[in-house]
């Protein structure tokens, strides 16, 4: 097997395909998992690029991009992983001054690739709730997450659900538009193949039907099956709802 077949066989794993068949992998398979698709991703880059080499641990100081998503807010912009990628790495010449001339602008152009540094602030803005929805929620950025305490999915399964039931969450679900649909990263439709609401905000309409949702069961496969999205995103949404709804005053 050369080198360009072998990355063909890990791109279809990466989108969580038989490299023989097509067919899509079941949702329990360990290629559904973040860290397998990561684990590939950054094999087949490494490959395309740079296959004699190890590609460089990021290391990028959390005060720096912290600086940066506040500096795309003072101009009114969203610090999106893309924005954030082009204006660390500078391969996009900002119109706006006040950023293409920051100094932290460009500083690592260069020295990390544009997929592997996506793939770290895509990460870095989940695991820090994206700084903007911080903010309008009250909760500072890098901050403990109050509601990482609540063990309502850690409790004894229960589910209150009929079938006919399941089936009416789901279509409700379906009902509700995406607000990203066109010009999507790589890495969210490959997620969408198998959750087609990954990476969607969440808006006040799918919170309502969520926290329903959670009155009549803890089951994190079935919430993530009607809901379309990861169970990881399952849980982390359901812990602040209900956190939120025990302080509310």
């Amino acid at each position: 097997m050369n080198l360009n077949q072998t990355i063909r066989v890990l791109e279809a794993l990466a989108s969580g395909c038989s490299p023989t068949t097509g067919a899509v992998a079941a949702d329990e398979s360990i290629l559904n998992e973040r860290d397998v698709i990561r684990a590939l991703q950054v094999a087949i880059e490494q490959l395309k690029n740079e296959p004699d080499k190890k590609p460089p641990e990021i290391n990028i100081d959390a005060a720096e991009i912290q600086s940066a998503i506040a500096l795309f807010a003072a101009q009114k912009k969203r610090a999106s992983p893309e924005h954030l990628v082009d204006f660390f790495s500078a391969t996009l010449s900002f119109k706006n001054e006040s950023i293409s001339q920051h100094e932290l602008y460009g500083k690592y152009k260069g020295q990390y690739t544009k997929g592997s540094l996506l793939d770290f602030l895509n990460k870095w803005l989940q695991d820090h709730h994206e700084g903007a929805k911080n903010r309008k929620s009250g909760h500072k950025e890098g901050a403990v997450k109050p509601w990482e305490g609540i063990d309502f999915f850690q409790q004894a399964p229960f589910n209150r659900y009929s079938q006919k039931a399941i089936d009416q969450l789901k279509q409700k679900v379906s009902e509700l538009p995406l607000g990203k649909s066109e010009n999507l990263a790589a890495y969210i439709r490959k997620a969408r193949l198998h959750y087609p609401r990954s990476h969607e905000s969440w808006k006040a309409a799918e919170d309502e039907l969520l926290w329903g949702a959670l009155q009549q069961t803890n089951e994190l496969k079935l919430l993530s099956e009607c809901f379309q999205r990861g169970t990881h995103a399952i849980e982390e949404r359901g812990k602040r709802l209900l956190y939120e709804q025990q302080h509310k005053q």
